[in-house]
Formats: C-alpha cells, structure tokens, sequence
C-alpha cells in the first residue's frame, strides 16, 4: 500500500491486480521541468498475453465457523493474485529491496523465486508499490516512490511472469501535483505535468494541466495535450477538456479521436476536476451540472448512449460486454448496451458521510456491492447490495463496530476488519449475508490491515478456497477454517 497525493487530496493506494497500473507519490517543488525527466535501460515492450477485463472474482466459500489458526506470514508491500479461488499467487517486497513470489499452500506460502530489485526499492526508504496488469501470467511492475530533496524521483521495474527484470525506468517529476504511469507492456510513461500559477493557496488550477506521453525506449515526449483528467489502458491515452473528449494512441502519440458530448465537463478555475472513467471499451464521462452521463466507444469515440443520474459518479466497473456497474453518490447503477438500465438508492448516512464501494464480487446467481459509510459520528453501517434474488428489492444494512473499516464479500459471509492504532489489537468481525447480517464470530489478527482510499474495489483481505488471507504493508497472515 502506498499514500499519494493528487488533485488536492490525500489517498492511499494498493496496488491490485485488478488495479492494474501504479501510481507515484511525488514531491512538491516549483522548478522547471528538467531537460530529461524519463531515463530508461532495457527492452521496450514485452508482449502483454491479455489484460484483466475487470470482472469481479467469483466469489470463495466463506468461513461461517469460527477459524481454527492464524499463520503469519514475513512481509513488505504485497499484491495478492488470483483470490477468488484456488491458491494465491503473493508477491512482496522485503526489507533488502528483493521480489519474492510465491503462492499460498497450507499453513503458509512456498517461494517460487526472487530477484534483487535494488537499494532504490527498500520500503524504509521508499514507497514501494506492486501491481500484476495481466494477471497471474504477468508482467509485474514494481514503483518506488522517493519523495524528498535532490534524490526525489520514481523507480519503476518491468518483470517477465518469472521475475525477470526486463526494463528499469527512473522519472524526476517536478510537481506536488504529478501523476505517473508505466503501461502495461512498459512501451510508454504517461504523466501529467501541472504549470502554477501564483495563488495565495499555493495551490494550481486544471486550467494549465496536461498529460503527456513518453516512450521508453528513447525518451522521446510523443504527445502533450491540455485536459483537467486523464485514464489510459497502456494502447491509448484519453483525455477531456471542456466539453470535449480524446484519445490518443500511446505508441505513437498522435490524435485518433476527439468528440464533443455537447456538455461541460468541467471548470477550468476548479482545482479539482471531473473524471474520466475506462471500464472496458467504454469511456465514461459525466456533466457537472445536470450529472448527465456520456458513454463513447473506446476505439471510435462514438456515443454510445446518455443518461441521468442523481449524483456525482464515484467510479465505473466493467460487468462484461456492454455492462457496467456505476458507484453515484447515494447509489448503484447498472448499465447495458442502450444505457442506464435501473438504479438502486443506497441509504445515506444521518450524518451525511461519505460513500465509498469497497468490494464488489460475482456470486453464483449474480453481482453483489459492499459499500461503506465514511464518517466519525454514529449510524454507521455497511450496505450489501446487489442485483442477486435475496438483494435485488432492499440492500442488507449491517451496523458497523467502528468508525473506520474496510470489508470484503464472499457470496456468504462479509468481513469487516476496524482500522485501530499502531500497538492496539485488531479484531476481525464475520456476518452471515443469508441471516439478516447477524455476527458470526469475532477474532484477534495478528496485525491491523492499512486503510485506504481509493475509488474502487481494492481491499485487502482475501478470501479462497481453503480460507482468508490478510496483508498490510509490514505482514500479512492466514486464517484456516475450523475443522
């Protein structure tokens, strides 16, 4: 896990193999941009076997009985692969900035190989974060983030799915403001890069916002265009300004599409700015005003359909062919090929505190949602919902013990372990789904899991078939079922 800094805020990030691609912590300072900002050795590319769809896993067998053992495993930063079944592949990073990867067995994990990443990588040092683009059959790409002084820069390494280093970049950003991405495949960088301008808050506006496109195998800026947002999916790069949408091809940086929604997308003079949402071959865009929501084709820039919804959208999540689950402040959506098929209400919090979806999971007879109530005052809860017979007409609201949690779904059973200070005994709650939420059991964990804040489904406990993985950035442990 890993805490960066973007558009103002504060979040913190872990790197999952649904996530796909990293993102870097950087520093703040007013220079001018240096004259080589991306240094790069090895091959450019590697052939990616297919990216992850962003399906959600099928969902494990829950522990409904109480566990039998808890088996701590050795750390660092850790990305779990596969979790919805079968045994996990773990991958982490120790003390010495050396890559293990391993795969969940029995009571603990055999090491499958390891290779020296370098001094550059070491946590103490660094933040260090692991992503898996396409799966368990790799490539992996490791980010080390060094914030401070003279040495602030972004390490980033490109493995084979058998841990072989095959492309060692290093960027030097200039901006607190940075964002940065290595593709998939390595071929290019995609950075922002944020002129300021003098304000009494010190803070920049999107007005003077680009991102721009790097190869990696020469260094080369292949493009720089003006957008207050960006997402990529390592073959294009798409962008948005004012009302417009476009994308350009990462390979070679030129202009493929540019489509105008007829709709404003966002202020210039804001400092935080609108979205662009990629599930699939979807972009998705929404309006400030009117909260209208704009699909266009990934590969053509055509609108697909537009449609209404009552909040700001959270964060978009591909379902499968033309399908989507949206996250709305106060719901869920579904979507299909003609647009915004229903909408289901998640009830707010008396408090008003912010929503967040923290798991999604594909169960046998449909899609199921956790979503969290993000606040410090009372009324609580964890809202499941899904479009599965028991969920379709009323979500299942489950009192949470805590102000601040992360949870993860099986088809049975959520877990919700409450974040609790450094020293302090973590504890780990189980509610039966098929019971009205009713607790099942409570247990010690060895350690607390880091709380993060992302805008997608990236928690990290795991469930599989033979039990319950948990990691944070210092140790990860088992749980068993009883016998």
């Amino acid at each position: 896990m890993e805490t960066w800094v973007r558009r103002g805020r504060v979040r913190r990030q872990v790197a999952t193999a649904s996530a796909g691609l990293l993102v870097a912590l950087t520093g703040c300072t007013t220079q001018k941009p240096p004259a080589a900002a991306l240094r790069c050795s090895g091959a450019a590319a590697v052939d990616v076997a297919g990216a992850r769809t962003g399906l959600p896993a099928q969902a494990a067998p829950g522990l409904r009985t109480r566990p039998r053992s808890v088996t701590t495993l050795p750390g660092g930063p850790s990305l779990v692969l596969a979790a919805g079944g079968g045994a996990p592949g773990v991958y982490r990073v120790d003390s010495e900035g050396d890559l293990l990867a391993g795969r969940l067995e029995g009571e603990g994990a055999t090491q499958r190989w390891r290779t020296p990443l370098g001094e550059a990588f070491r946590p103490e040092s660094a933040l260090v974060g692991l992503a898996a683009p396409a799966g368990d059959d790799g490539p992996l790409i490791a980010s080390a983030h060094h914030q401070h002084g003279e040495a602030r820069r972004s390490e980033f390494r490109l493995l084979s799915a058998k841990g072989k280093v095959l492309l060692s970049c290093t960027w030097r950003p200039y901006d607190r403001d940075e964002h940065v991405e290595l593709s998939p495949d390595g071929s290019v960088l995609v950075a922002t890069r944020t002129r300021k301008k003098p304000r009494m808050s010190g803070s920049s506006t999107v007005a003077d916002r680009h991102v721009e496109i790097y190869s990696t195998a020469t260094g080369e800026r292949l493009a720089r265009a003006r957008t207050t947002d960006y997402a990529q999916d390592g073959a294009r790069v798409y962008g948005r300004l004012g009302s417009e949408v476009f994308a350009h091809e990462a390979g070679s940086g030129r202009e493929v599409w540019r489509t105008d929604t007829g709709a404003r997308l966002g202020d210039p003079r804001k400092t935080v700015s609108d979205p662009v949402f990629l599930a699939g071959d979807r972009v998705v865009v929404q309006a400030s005003a009117d909260h209208v929501v704009t699909a266009l084709d990934a590969a053509t820039g055509t609108k697909v359909w537009r449609g209404s919804l009552p909040g700001r959208v959270q964060s978009v999540h591909p379902l499968g062919k033309d399908r989507m689950l949206v996250h709305y402040r106060g719901g869920l959506a579904f979507t299909g090929p003609r647009g915004i098929e229903r909408t289901q209400p998640v009830p707010a919090a008396p408090d008003g505190a912010r929503q967040k979806l923290e798991h999604i999971v594909r169960a046998d007879d449909g899609v199921m949602a956790a979503v969290l109530d993000q606040g410090d005052r009372s009324a609580r809860a964890l809202t499941v919902w899904g479009d599965t017979p028991a969920l379709a007409e009323a979500p299942l609201r489950i009192p949470l013990p805590a102000p601040h949690v992360q949870a993860v779904l099986t088809d049975t059973v959520a877990y919700v372990l409450p974040w609790v200070p450094d020293g302090e005994q973590a504890s780990l709650y189980a509610y039966d789904l098929t019971a009205e939420g009713r607790l099942l059991w409570r247990l010690d964990v060895p350690d607390r899991l880091h709380i993060e804040d992302s805008s997608g489904p990236d928690s990290t406990l795991h469930p599989f078939t033979e039990g319950l993985f948990g990691l944070d950035r210092a140790t990860g442990w088992v749980l068993h079922p009883a016998p």
